[in-house]
């Protein structure tokens, strides 16, 4: 039962868990480097944990609708 929304529903996984861990890279980076601009980088990771947020539920309604 590999159809085309159990393929998404595992694409979509897959690029929030990468997101996800480019996000926490690019967080270490950012303490290290005293040259951010510390309200810049809140907004920024506001906006990452959105996105992998809508990543994640894509990926689950995805998976609902495959079971279905």
């Amino acid at each position: 039962m590999l159809n085309e929304n159990l393929i998404l529903s595992l694409l979509f996984g897959l690029a929030s868990f990468l997101y996800y861990r480019i996000h926490k890279w690019w967080l270490s980076g950012r303490d290290e480097n005293p040259i951010f601009f510390k309200f810049g980088t809140k907004v920024n990771v506001i906006q990452n944990w959105i996105i992998i947020f809508f990543l994640a539920i894509t990926s689950l309604g995805f998976l609902i609708k495959s079971i279905i």
